[in-house]
């Protein structure tokens, strides 16, 4: 009962990621970048929590790491169209995003495994910094704070932005290219093949439920490809 507790919890903290991003656009409309910039740390902070508690808990599972990175790309995706609306920028990283997403899908097709790397991590905290940054900049006009710094800071919002949509771009391509590298490794490894669906038994939608909630078996199998997970092992 306590493990479902504590996996209850961790679960609810990446849902809440995932329909605070949903929401993310009428809060933006609602009441403009100063409420948006605090709703938006609190969402990326989110990210944080949630991958520590499953650590500190024990209790990762493959239903967490699939809502985690789904929910953190559609933070992001989010993130970038609202930016991007006014810094057609900063639609650039979200090109990019959109990139190691299918890179990512294809490396699964044969077999690889996608954990995120120190390259993607660094990715995600440059992203975050530098999108919640971009939010705190427009944010100032409202705040209406009569500071020369300030003022300075509002005068050059237009540079500082482009600044930080190139810092996330560069960051997002660099995680592109070690993602590229292993699709590569999947489809030049002997022992992988390209899964042929047609081929290979499905599990049960109890056995599927069971595997995607299991920590057991999550710590047993999560260095295989998630999809290879959908089908019975020959």
């Amino acid at each position: 009962m306590e493990k479902i507790i504590k996996l209850t919890i961790v679960n609810l903290i990446t849902i809440v990621r995932l329909i605070g991003a949903i929401i993310l656009p009428f809060v933006y409309i609602k009441h403009g970048a100063n409420i948006t910039s605090i709703y938006i740390i609190i969402l990326y902070l989110t990210d944080a929590i949630d991958g520590f508690l499953a650590r500190t808990l024990k209790v990762s599972t493959f239903f967490g790491s699939a809502m985690d990175a789904g929910s953190d790309k559609l933070l992001n995706a989010v993130s970038f169209i609202i930016l991007g609306i006014e810094y057609n920028i900063m639609l650039a990283p979200l090109a990019i995003e959109i990139a190691i997403m299918y890179t990512s899908y294809n490396t699964y097709r044969y077999g690889g495994n996608v954990q995120s790397t120190i390259k993607g991590k660094i990715k995600m905290v440059v992203l975050s910094v530098f999108v919640i940054l971009s939010f705190a900049l427009l944010s100032l006009p409202a705040l209406k704070i009569n500071s020369t710094f300030i003022n300075k800071l509002m005068g050059a919002t237009d540079l500082i932005i482009h600044i930080f949509a190139f810092l996330i771009l560069f960051a997002c391509l660099v995680a592109l290219f070690d993602y590229i590298n292993l699709n590569k490794l999947a489809r030049l490894n002997p022992k992988s093949d390209e899964i042929k669906v047609e081929k290979k038994k499905k599990k049960t939608f109890k056995q599927v439920l069971h595997d995607l909630f299991d920590t057991d078996y999550y710590k047993k199998h999560k260095d295989e490809s998630i999809i290879k997970q959908f089908y019975i092992k020959n």
